[in-house]
Formats: structure tokens, C-alpha cells, sequence
């Protein structure tokens, strides 16, 4: 129950961000410069220099989502019993009762922290030039 409460958040959440449209962003930049890459999202936070000189470019980007903890409602029951008695003018009535009632208490559940993360990699050959990419992580999503 708590991981499909989990996968119900993230989709709320994400919107219509999705892995397709992610995909679909990056291919756009292979066989463009370099410079296209770094127009759209900056120096990269890390580049290496491969032995056949051809670069990669890594974006890492990442955060932390919080769902609420699940709100559960726990029954709690009392019994109640005791002596009566009921005066009526000259006559006496006495006798005994049992009563039970239960009420609800509300209960909050912890909050879940969700460690979202998505890194890119972009491959540069000699000339300059996007070839391919990759990217992993729970979090590589796109809205467009």
C-alpha cells in the first residue's frame, strides 16, 4: 500500500514529466556543437578528456521530495459500568449499567524522503560535436 501511495505522489507531483520526453530532449542534441549543450544548461559539473580525445560532459542534477506520512484514524474503545439509582418520590429504583463506545483518534504517519537524482552525460568527439549521451538516476524526466 505505501509504495503505490509512493507512485501516486510521484506522478501527481512530476506532472506530466516523463522518461519519453526526456529522451526525446536529449536526442535533440546529438550532432549538434558542443556549445548547444552548454548554451542550454551551463558549464557541466564535471568533463573528461577520454584516451581517443573525445570529451564528455556530465550535468548532475538532483533534490529531495517529501511525501506525507498516511493519516490513519485507530479505534479506541471504553466500556463503562456503574451503579444507578433513581429516586421517584417515595419509590426507589436502583440498577446497574454497561455502556461501550468507541471513538476514532486520528494518527499521522512519518514523512517520506525521496531522494531525486538524474545524470547526464553527453559524448563530444574531436570536432566538437555531440555523438550520444546516457543518463541514470530515478529522475531523468522531462516535461517537453
Amino acid at each position: 500500500m505505501r509504495s503505490i501511495a509512493i507512485i501516486v505522489a510521484l506522478v501527481a507531483i512530476s506532472g506530466c514529466a516523463t522518461q519519453a520526453k526526456f529522451q526525446a530532449k536529449m536526442d535533440r542534441f546529438v550532432g549538434q556543437p558542443e556549445a548547444a549543450v552548454v548554451g542550454t544548461y551551463g558549464p557541466p559539473q564535471n568533463s573528461y578528456i577520454l584516451n581517443d580525445g573525445t570529451k564528455v560532459l556530465q550535468y548532475t542534477r538532483g533534490g529531495t521530495m517529501v511525501i506525507p506520512g498516511a493519516t490513519t484514524y485507530q479505534p479506541v474503545t471504553t466500556n463503562t459500568a456503574g451503579n444507578v439509582t433513581l429516586n421517584q418520590g417515595m419509590r426507589t429504583t436502583t440498577g446497574t449499567y454497561n455502556q461501550t463506545s468507541t471513538t476514532y483518534l486520528r494518527q499521522q504517519g512519518p514523512a517520506i524522503p525521496i531522494n531525486l537524482s538524474c545524470t547526464v552525460n553527453f559524448t563530444v568527439d574531436k570536432e566538437g560535436v555531440v555523438r550520444r549521451w546516457s543518463a541514470e538516476g530515478n529522475h531523468c524526466v522531462s516535461k517537453g
